[in-house]
């Protein structure tokens, strides 16, 4: 085989990826209706464009794998490895399938897109693990197709958070979110020495006046975004190879989740002082007292929309921050620089 047809994509592996792309598009139509409707996955429209980024920033080096010009070298996979990676496919197909027919059969719902979403992403893995050739066609060696499914990782794994997340993750905490919210904020004000008492989730100052932990309160929009974010910084900038790269990126997942909800309780500690000392109705004006829709109202919105967006600002800053800081954990120390 000559060095220049070993470099170019066969015509099943081609017709994978065109595949691929088709269901990442049907995806994108089945979560839109969360993205245009949940005011909390907004971030969802940047989802195909972050994991096409990520892709096209890693084709190189996929590419290598997938037509065999590189190649790591140990025992050739198993065949029962590749017949499990190949039922996995067809599953992933066979859920993307099912999802697809209930998506426009029923509309939007739980069902449809866990199964349209899982089975991308399963389909994405599958067939970059069972597609990676070995050279002149030799049978391909199991590094090698973990290398690659390694690369594609968020890429694929990106639409879980995007969509799923609402029905895994945000119905099932998003009331214990607000229940320990509420539960702190008001330790915090009893601990200052505030006769308050609280009703639900809302909080009756000694005055009369009372804030409510809203659902917007709860942090499940700075947990799901600084999730998505947390993942595509760790794809992008985590360095180093596997198995230290994978678990410095689901440390830096978990460290974004962390910051979020550290930050929103910050946020909402403030915001219940605010209106303690101001008034509750103050919240909804700016932070010179100006009700919204006045004269010189000021363009960075509301105390509560500031508020907001400064913990948003802040959790990104502390991400960006962490990058550096992970990436030296497990790294050797060069004898040399500490003589």
């Amino acid at each position: 085989m000559s060095a220049e047809a070993q470099s170019k994509l066969d015509g099943t592996t081609r017709g994978l990826g065109l595949l691929l792309i088709g269901m990442a598009a049907f995806a994108t139509w089945d979560q839109w209706a969360i993205w245009s409707t949940k005011d909390d996955y907004t971030f969802g429209y940047l989802v195909p464009f972050f994991s096409a980024y990520v892709l096209w920033d890693r084709w190189e080096e996929l590419r290598a794998l997938l037509t065999g010009e590189r190649a790591d070298v140990a025992a050739p996979t198993s065949n029962g490895v590749l017949i499990f990676a190949q039922v996995l496919a067809f599953a992933s197909l066979a859920s993307f399938g099912f999802g697809a027919a209930a998506r426009a059969i029923f509309g939007t719902g739980i069902g449809p897109t866990l199964a349209i979403s899982f089975g991308l992403t399963g389909a994405t893995l599958a067939f970059a693990f069972v597609s990676v050739r070995g050279p002149q066609d030799a049978v391909a060696t199991s590094p090698s197709r973990w290398r690659a499914v390694g690369l594609l990782l968020f890429p694929a794994g990106v639409w879980l958070i995007s969509g799923p997340f609402l029905y895994l993750v945000d119905n099932q905490i998003k009331g214990e979110l607000l229940t320990n919210v509420t539960e702190f904020v008001s330790g915090v004000l009893r601990a200052n020495g505030h006769a308050i008492r609280v009703n639900g989730n809302t909080i009756v100052f000694p005055n009369g006046d009372a804030v409510g932990v809203a659902e917007a309160c709860s942090g499940i929009r700075s947990l799901s975004a600084c999730v998505f974010a947390g993942a595509f910084l760790g794809a992008v900038f985590i360095e180093g190879g596997f198995p230290g790269a994978l678990l410095r990126r689901i440390a830096m997942i978990g460290l974004a989740a962390f910051t979020a909800i550290l930050l929103n309780i910050g946020r909402n500690t403030y915001l219940t002082f605010h209106a303690l000392n101001h008034g509750s109705k103050s919240l909804d004006r700016d932070l010179a007292g100006v009700e919204h829709g006045q004269p010189g109202f000021s363009s960075l919105g509301s105390v509560h929309d500031l508020a907001g967006n400064v913990a948003m600002i802040a959790a990104l800053i502390l991400l960006v921050a962490l990058i550096p800081l992970l990436n030296r954990i497990g790294r050797r120390r060069d004898p040399l620089l500490n003589a």
